[in-house]
């Protein structure tokens, strides 16, 4: 099954649709209101990796958020 964006994933999952692993941000407000539950899951360590348009203005924002980033990496 794909699905286009996480909502919809938990909405599935609310309906019956099956399990996922999801950013609890996402599944916040249907945990409180006891709709999905958590499963206790050990996830490997897993890389990220920060794109942008190379002609594209960069924010101090931006790089700020870029540097963050790479300390915690």
């Amino acid at each position: 099954m794909t699905l286009p964006s996480n909502e919809a994933v938990r909405t599935a999952v609310e309906a019956g649709a099956g399990v996922a692993v999801l950013s609890e941000l996402v599944v916040a407000s249907a945990l409180a209101a006891g709709t999905l539950h958590v499963l206790p899951l050990d996830l490997p360590a897993r890389r990220f990796h920060a794109l942008r348009h190379k002609e594209r203005y960069r924010t101090r924002a931006a790089d700020a958020l870029t540097d963050l980033v790479k300390e915690l990496a």
